[in-house]
């Protein structure tokens, strides 16, 4: 077995001189993204550990965010909070930790995504996506959901799927996140999860939130598992929420899926290995390795 050290595979047309990092770094260096995971420190060694070694290290800095300071040595960068844990304590965690990114981070990164310890996010299509995009447009991307009850009438955005705001809605966001008089802390709110009520506040000031259907109407952020929609097996609440055409089969979905929910630890690693490393050799004339700076064949 080749013991060389192989830091991924490119077809030939997208590989430069050795001197010059992957291709994918154009997007990195160009449109940067803050991600960070809601967590928990039950969670935290037997679902967020398994994103440090999977998507977790394509964004320019990912933050997990909890209540306490874990036991022993975490592999990647955790935020602790002084917050209650529970579905009932996700908006003032939320809040927490956009105001701790707002206060460090607002000027140093063109995004912030706030996902899910189950959710599982392809970051390069992300960027793809916001490439196009502008930070100082007051916009939140993701899964629009509608809240089908009789008491309010809100637009959100699904937490699992995964949604990201530039400079300026997070600017929006701060100004109005600890007012209560624009977004109090309802009681009867508090029965739904921190999307409602980030969807409800921002509205308050005036931010868009537009669909993110691709060109041909197929879905990019996904709140449920991807194979379940594939297959057709649709849980009966999505059509319910979800305030976007969706079909399902293998056209249910963008070439550049974005996100996918309700993932498991060892699922992570295999979407991981099919989103960054596996290809087909049909979609391209050039088989190259990169390893170690040298382009060889494969």
């Amino acid at each position: 077995m080749n013991s060389a050290k192989q830091e991924d595979f490119y077809p030939e047309d997208e590989l430069k001189s050795k001197s010059q990092k992957i291709s994918t770094d154009y997007s990195f260096t160009s449109v940067s993204v803050l991600c960070w995971v809601m967590t928990s420190p039950g969670n935290l060694f037997t679902k967020a550990i398994h994103i440090t070694q999977t998507w977790g290290t394509k964004c320019n800095l990912t933050l997990y965010v909890t209540s306490e300071e874990p036991d022993r040595p975490f592999p990647g960068k955790v935020l602790t909070l002084p917050v209650k844990e529970g579905r009932n304590a996700l908006w003032n965690k939320t809040k927490a930790a956009f105001s701790y990114i707002h206060t460090l981070y607002r000027d140093r990164y063109d995004w912030f995504l706030k996902a899910d310890d189950d959710s599982f996010i392809i970051v390069d299509n992300l960027r793809y996506f916001l490439a196009s995009k502008n930070t100082f447009e007051p916009v939140l991307y993701g899964a629009l959901f509608h809240l089908p009850t009789e008491l309010y009438d809100i637009d959100y955005m699904s937490g699992g799927a995964g949604y990201v705001m530039g400079r300026e809605t997070l600017n929006r966001f701060m100004d109005v996140a600890f007012d209560e008089k624009k977004c109090p802390s309802d009681e009867k709110l508090a029965s739904f999860a921190e999307d409602v009520y980030i969807g409800y506040c921002l509205s308050k000031v005036a931010v868009r939130l537009e669909s993110t259907l691709d060109s041909l109407d197929r879905i990019r952020f996904l709140p449920i598992e991807a194979d379940l929609i594939v297959r057709g097996t649709v849980d009966t609440w999505v059509p319910k929420y979800l305030k976007q055409n969706f079909s399902t089969g293998v056209a249910c979905c963008s070439d550049y899926l974005i996100s996918t929910h309700r993932i498991k630890p060892d699922w992570m690693y295999f979407m991981h290995f099919v989103s960054h490393h596996l290809r087909l050799a049909s979609q391209s004339k050039h088989h190259n390795y990169l390893i170690d700076g040298k382009v060889i064949p494969i």
